[in-house]
């Protein structure tokens, strides 16, 4: 799941659209090769140091109900993907 920062709160972030963008670009081609593989984008009202730079996301792998193996298995998926959108 991708996590968002905004500039909500107020605080300075010139980046958020940029970076959900991209966000919606990975998830666009992941749904392409692999549907499900990805929950809905969350768009925050916190920045996470997303103002820093373009392209730069939160990526939540598993949540409590997964187990290691399970979400070192999406990662696979996860870096194939991200290689088709990078080149």
């Amino acid at each position: 799941m991708f996590v968002i920062g905004t500039n909500g709160s107020g605080l300075y972030h010139p980046n958020w659209k940029q970076n959900l963008k991209f966000a919606i670009k990975v998830q666009e081609k992941a749904n392409e090769m692999y549907p499900g593989l990805f929950r809905p984008i969350i768009l925050r009202k916190s920045r996470y140091n997303q103002q820093l730079t373009s392209a730069t996301t939160i990526i939540e792998v598993g949540a409590t109900g997964n187990t290691l193996d399970q979400c070192l298995n999406s990662m696979k998926y996860l870096s194939k993907v991200l290689e088709e959108v990078m080149k």
